[in-house]
Parts: structure tokens; sequence; C-alpha cells
């Protein structure tokens, strides 16, 4: 069940919310720890306005809710409230109401018995959740609050040892945790929350509308085939959006999630314990992820920049397809002959594969870097020369200025790689970030009379390739005319 976690001061506004949202979920939690005053509400006439099945939750600080005030006072209104017949109250681990649980029980409302954890993953947590669903007919939730890709892994872990209990809900709150909110399913939680942004119930909380017309949880199963995107960051990227749209439009079991990496040797570890099919590369991995995987293909061997890996026979094979993708773009807005000095800004993994397809059709590049020996280093590899980043006068003698690094991306929008610098009119200025769409570079550039291209269609072109590396099927074609 996708339940909705209604945050608004006043419960019209909760209502209202979910009117908006109706379609999308299957119940509500209202937190009156976020109300004004719940006691001068009348919980009968809610419930029935809710109409579906609902928690109340009255959440203290020191458990991630708003409430300070006293226990007293919380006693009274949670009293208040058991006996108008909701489905779940949530009452968190070290608090003792006797009266308000038979209260409840006797008024066919089930209790949910809470542990939150916001400073990470606690190694007794299997002994806790065990505690939690001890009580008779009690549901155990648990949110913790992974720090890391270490925790997120031994979370999962945690996870498949408490399959013997039915009734759960277990979920890693923030960005590490946000593959247990999207694979409640799969994991055996009865529910996942959500909220909406502007007022989040818990921190990594997606909105309803994501939930499901992105990642589609309602449909997911212990037999649907995980796909992902790894990076950090990685929570900006719009390929979950491609991929998953593809999926649907296919008629896949089949969902693609981001994985916020910190240390790829634990996210291999997690993707073999999740058996995930295949997953993109992002930022900063895409040369470190070579010592991982078990083949390469062709262009590899070469370019040693991987930004696709898939799962085939037991075995990790990895891909470019950020060549096809990066030239894609360029050659359909410019003839060959328009360009043949390039200056690529950055030297990490995306630039190696700039680099190698500018070098694959005949162009004379040069590599711009803060770090000059990064930048020499994948010069010698190349075939090409190299300059620090603030020689930005010699940039005038180029016709491509190609933008590789991930300054400038969402949310630091008003950065760019060369401050200061005035793009020569007529010059061809390629940024492929694509979040924001327009990034103050290429902003730059349009005003100095530059002919600017996005990373947008780069993301597309790459993505469709990788989607018929990792289905072995070719790209819907309806879904190529579909915006982000």
């Amino acid at each position: 069940m996708i339940c909705l976690t209604l945050m608004e001061l006043s419960i019209e506004a909760d209502l209202q919310l979910l009117e908006q949202n109706r379609e999308l979920i299957d119940m509500v939690e209202l937190r009156l720890d976020m109300l004004t005053d719940p006691m001068l509400i009348h919980p009968d006439i809610v419930k029935l306005k809710f109409g579906i099945p609902s928690i109340i939750t009255y959440r203290k600080k020191v458990d991630g809710g708003k409430y300070q005030g006293s226990e007293t006072y919380r006693r009274t209104v949670l009293y208040k409230y058991s006996k108008s017949g909701f489905d779940y109250i949530d009452l968190e681990m070290d608090t003792s109401f006797p009266e308000i649980e038979k209260s409840a029980l006797d008024n066919g409302t089930k209790i949910i018995r809470s542990y939150h954890n916001f400073s990470g993953v606690p190694d007794n947590l299997e002994s806790i959740i065990r505690q939690l669903a001890s009580g008779p007919g009690e549901i155990a939730k648990a949110a913790v609050f992974p720090q890391n890709s270490s925790e997120i892994l031994q979370l999962f872990e945690i996870i498949n040892k408490i399959k013997d209990i039915e009734d759960k809900i277990v979920l890693g709150m923030g960005d590490f945790g946000l593959p247990t909110r999207i694979l409640y399913k799969k994991i055996g939680s009865i529910l996942t929350f959500c909220s909406i942004s502007d007022n989040s119930g818990a921190p990594g909380q997606l909105n309803p509308e994501d939930m499901i017309n992105i990642y589609g949880v309602n449909r997911i199963n212990k037999n649907t085939s995980i796909y992902g995107i790894i990076g950090n960051p990685v929570m900006h990227s719009k390929s979950p959006i491609l991929h998953n749209r593809a999926y649907r439009r296919a008629k896949m079991d089949a969902v693609y999630i981001p994985f916020l990496v910190d240390n790829i040797d634990s996210f291999f570890k997690l993707a073999l314990f999740l058996n995930i099919s295949g997953f993109s590369v992002t930022v900063p991995y895409k040369v470190d992820i070579l010592n991982y995987i078990d083949e390469r293909s062709p262009e590899l061997e070469s370019i040693k920049s991987c930004n696709t890996v898939v799962r085939n026979d037991q075995l990790w094979k990895g891909f470019n397809t950020d060549l096809k993708g990066f030239l894609k773009p360029l050659l359909s807005l410019n003839n060959l002959s328009s360009f043949e000095k390039c200056a690529v800004i950055g030297a990490g993994g995306a630039s190696r594969s700039v680099v190698f397809a500018l070098k694959s059709i005949g162009k004379e590049v040069s590599i711009f870097n803060r770090s000059i020996n990064k930048a020499k280093k994948l010069a010698e590899e190349a075939g090409c020369s190299y300059f620090p980043i603030t020689s930005l006068d010699l940039l005038y003698n180029f016709d491509l200025i190609v933008q590789t690094t991930s300054v400038g991306m969402t949310p630091e929008d008003d950065e760019t790689p060369l401050p200061g610098y005035k793009f020569k009119s007529g010059q061809i200025v390629y940024d492929i970030v694509y979040t924001p769409l327009k990034t103050k570079f290429l902003k730059d550039a349009e005003i100095s009379g530059a002919i600017t291209i996005g990373g947008m269609e780069m993301l597309k072109i790459q993505g469709i390739e990788q989607f018929e590396i990792f289905t072995k099927q070719f790209f819907p074609q309806e879904e190529q005319k579909e915006n982000f």
C-alpha cells in the first residue's frame, strides 16, 4: 500500500491534499503533531471523510516529529482518537499507554509499534524489530537513516533475516535509503510512505506522483527485475524517467532506480544481494568501475570509461554508450568541417568519452583542467594537448568547447567552470550537464552569440542504447517522443 503522510497545519488542508492525490494512493497517515490543535477536531468525521485506510500518528520531536509538549496532553489526544476506529495507530517503541492500546484494539484499530533512528543503522536492528513485532497483533515499524553504502547493504541484509515476520514496515530514510521505499513490496514491507515534497514526512520520501508515474511502485513484485543508476550525486538524474517509461511501454516487469553510492565495493555486494540485472554509471565512478567488471566491450579498451554495466551469466560486462550519445547531437547540428579545433573542459570519466569521440572523427583536441596532472595523463593516452583551466585566453582559438565537469549542475546552477570567460560569436559550445536544461555556461555562451548544445539529447541517445543493452530489446519508438 502507498501511504500519503498528511503534514498540513489544518485538517481542511490535509483533506484537500488527500483529494488531490486520492487516485494515486491507498491510505493516509494523519500526523497530529503537525496540526495546530488536534483536540478541536472531531475524529469520527475525519475518518469518514478519509474514506480509505488511515494511520493516526502523534510524533514526538525526538522521534522525528514536531510535538514538544507534555506526555499527558499527547496521551489525552491519542486516547480521543483511539476511540474512533481508525485502521492503525502508531505508538513508539518506548511509549506505554495501556488504556490507549486497549481502546484502540476494542475499536478495531491495529497498533503499529515504531522505532526511529536518524543517526544510522544500529547493529542490533534485527533484535529491535523482533521486539517491536513481539506484541500480540502489533505491526513492527523500523525507520533508520543509513549514512553510507555499507549501511544500506547492512539494512537489506537485516531485512532478509526477518522474512519470517509477515506484518512489518522497514525503510531507510534519506538518499541512501531510497531503494527501500521503492522496493517495499519486494522486501516484504506492508506499505511505503510518500508525502508532498515541500512538506516531507521524513527524509527521502518521494511524492505520490513520482511513486506511481516514474517508479510504478504499485506494480513491483518479488519477480520484478531491478536496474538502476549509481553515482554521487545521483538523485538529480533523469534516467529513471527514460528507462521506466520504456519498460512500461515494452510491457516489461522491471524498475530502474537511483542508488547513491560512496563505496563501489559495497554497491557490488548489494547488487548481487538484490540480483540487480544492470545499471548505469555516472560521476565519479566511470573510471573506477572498470576495476569491478569481468568483461569489457571493445570500446572500453581504448576509452577506459564505462557508463553501462550489465549482468551476463553471473559476470559483469561493461560498455560505453556516452561516445555515441555525445556525437549524435553534435553532428546533427554541425557539419564535420565546421569544427576542427576542440577544447574539452575536464579530465574525468565523462571527458574521456568526449575526447575519444572527437578523436574518432579526426578532430584536434586539447584538454583544459584544474588538475594538470590528470589532464596530462588523459592527453598522453588520447594523443592530444593539455592546458591548465586558467589559460582562458587560449580558448578563443577553438571552434568547439565542451564542458564535461559537474560544475553548474543543480543545485549549483549559478556556477560555471569558466568564470569571466567571454565566448566568441560563432563558437560551438556544448555542455553535457542536463540539470538544469540550460546551465550558466550555456547562457553565457548564448549572450556572446555562440551556438549551444545542452546535455539532454546526449542523455536520451545514450539511454536508448543502454536500454537495448540491458534488455536485449529494441527501444520502444513511441517513447523517444516523450519529454522529461
